[in-house]
């Protein structure tokens, strides 16, 4: 066990020395690859230290010890920069910056102080006693901090992942090419590994007898390691995955936190005259937060959606918020527009290219569906391609077509993205409802 640990560590150690090379180099998303390459040489650096105290043994080199301790403090802030890079830029490196470092500054120079600066004899006496849980009350207090911190990191980085879905689901009718899931695995692989930290220091707190916790430490290192590899894997291996950390990137640039729910629902007061304000007529205004409109940023080429009525050179609603007469006469025209026009079919559909079909802002449009008709504008045009692709799977005329054919003409661009959808939907997958539906026609 011990052999295994010490190959894993010491090639985790070693592919980290190696990506976070390639990552500073990285000119795509550099912000975001330093940020990465900081945390992946931080993780390589402390399994470095921990084979070399290992395999050197601690006892003949004291000096080795604990060279590493103020390390796990980078770890979950440059997680949660890293996330920051991606999902809300620009992120600039400053003096802001540095204030995340600050526990990472305090147990150093504590260590300093305490440990660093010792004589070999008086550091083999500490290391003996803390083994034996006689732990310094300084030691108890960075080990509280560093647990509440990764607590704080990873659920701020959670929450900010989170809150890039929602936000992207008013926007875009897509997430294919968008979707950061993998970066939530390595959140939540992460958060694992902590809790094994957590666990590994109670146990020597309060002198716990846990199952296995000899065995904390290697679990730790061995987490690691697993993390290194499997950025390693998404950068090195699967690029196509780091690519959609560009484009979220790209999206994120430009825009500013947008409306919540609770905002939105609060512009459903009627307007009364002289609140109403004036909305330039371009596509900018459209975006909530700071007015620009991220869908801009986008790279897929979307058909612009005919208006319903004669083309306007402005917004026919120039108004931020909208009374009920004109939410529900909006309501009635965009279910309308999408029934006759049907333009769910266009497979990069934005919340733009419908918002400019009606005549309204993106703004406008997020907040009546939000509202009004209750639904995110992803949910809102996935339900209508559902429908389609129920429509055609029951239609006899199209049994020799294949289903993903049949997927695509209803807006769909993947199949995963069709089964999930149209599971949600139906209970069913396409193939099991086109059967059901030919053998009752039958």
């Amino acid at each position: 066990m011990g052999d295994l640990l010490d190959t894993l560590t010491l090639l985790g150690a070693l592919q980290g020395a190696g990506l976070a090379a390639a990552l500073s180099l990285k000119r795509a998303n550099r912000v975001a690859s330093r940020v990465l390459g900081a945390l992946i040489a931080a993780l390589a650096l402390m399994l470095l230290l921990d084979y070399l105290n290992r395999s050197l043994g601690w006892r003949g080199h004291p000096h080795f010890l604990a060279l590493g301790a103020p390390l796990p403090y980078l770890f979950t802030p440059l997680l949660y920069l890293y996330v920051q890079a991606l999902v809300r830029p620009p992120l600039r490196f400053g003096p802001g910056l540095q204030l995340h470092a600050l526990p990472f500054l305090g147990h150093a120079i504590y260590m300093m102080g305490v440990f660093y600066l010792q004589d070999a004899e008086t550091k083999l006496a500490l290391a003996r006693a803390h083994v034996a849980g006689d732990v310094l009350p300084g030691m108890v207090f960075f080990m509280g901090v560093q647990i509440l911190q990764a607590v704080a990191y990873q659920t701020a980085a959670y929450v900010s992942l989170r809150r890039y879905r929602r936000r992207m689901r008013d926007y875009y009718s897509d997430l294919t090419a968008i979707d950061l899931r993998w970066l939530l695995v390595m959140v939540l692989g992460s958060a694992s590994v902590w809790a094994v930290v957590a666990a590994q220091y109670a146990a020597e707190l309060f002198r716990l007898h846990i199952p296995g916790a000899s065995e904390l430490s290697a679990a730790v290192e061995a987490g690691s390691s697993l993390f290194i590899f499997l950025v390693g894997y998404i950068f090195l291996w699967q690029p196509e995955l780091a690519e959609k950390a560009g484009v979220a990137r790209r999206l994120a640039e430009g825009d500013d936190e947008p409306a919540t729910a609770s905002e939105l629902a609060e512009e459903r007061d009627p307007v009364t005259p002289g609140e109403s304000e004036p909305v330039e007529a371009h596509a900018t205004d459209a975006a909530p937060g700071d007015g620009r409109d991220p869908i801009e940023l986008h790279q897929h080429p979307a058909a612009p959606v005919p208006a319903p009525s004669a083309t306007r050179s402005s917004p026919r609603y120039q108004r931020n918020r909208l009374d009920d007469a004109d939410a529900s006469e909006l309501v009635a025209v965009l279910h309308k527009l999408m029934s006759e026009t049907e333009p769910f079919r266009d497979p990069a559909l934005t919340v733009q290219d419908l918002a400019d079909g009606l005549g309204v802002t993106a703004h406008q449009l997020s907040q009546l569906l939000n509202v009004r008709v209750g639904k995110t504008f992803y949910a809102f045009v996935s339900g209508h391609r559902a429908d389609a692709m129920k429509l055609a799977l029951g239609d006899p005329a199209r049994a020799d077509r294949g289903v993903l054919e049949l997927a695509l003409a209803c807006g769909f661009n993947s199949k995963s993205t069709l089964n999930s959808t149209f599971k949600k939907h139906t209970g069913l997958t396409p193939t099991q409802y086109r059967k059901q539906q030919l053998q009752a026609g039958s």
